[in-house]
């Protein structure tokens, strides 16, 4: 299995996967055409504009999240509200995703641990015996990237 997040995506399944990140607390697109990193706040109250939208006072990025969040209940017909919509759910799965991406996958890719191995850990019931802990001495070690728990 191959993971789908990445922080530098490479060709259009991958970028269209990452098109939209968090950082910081708050959702950026990839590009907007013309720049990079920008944030999806500041995409919209520019698309609210062009569009001639005179419901959007709000400057700050807060105030930007709240008008268009309360735009997406008064108006749900309303593209940007509901690009931002779909923007702000792709930015929280994608987040969500990523933490447990990081957990079966080292940097570069590789899987640390396979879906079977997952599934047999989640079946598992019985508790672990003093054998099986003294075996998974250092396994935790190994995981994170040093034979001897060295990193």
């Amino acid at each position: 299995m191959k993971r789908l997040t990445t922080d530098a995506p490479q060709g259009n399944f991958e970028t269209m996967l990452n098109y939209v990140y968090g950082s910081g607390g708050w959702a950026y697109i990839r590009s907007d055409g013309e720049l990079d990193g920008v944030p999806l706040t500041d995409w919209a109250r520019k698309q609210c504009l062009l569009r001639g939208c005179d419901e959007l006072p709000a400057q700050t990025a807060q105030e930007i999240d709240e008008t268009i969040c309360d735009c997406r209940m008064d108006c749900p017909g309303c593209p940007v509200a509901l690009a931002y919509c779909f923007a702000c759910q792709a930015v929280h799965l994608r987040g969500r995703l990523k933490r447990y991406e990081d957990v079966l996958f080292d940097e570069a890719g590789k899987e640390l641990l396979s879906l079977d191995d997952l599934r047999e850990l989640a079946v598992s019931n019985a508790p672990l015996t003093l054998d099986d802990l003294r075996e998974m001495d250092g396994e935790v070690e190994k995981l994170r990237g040093g034979e001897d728990g060295e990193n």
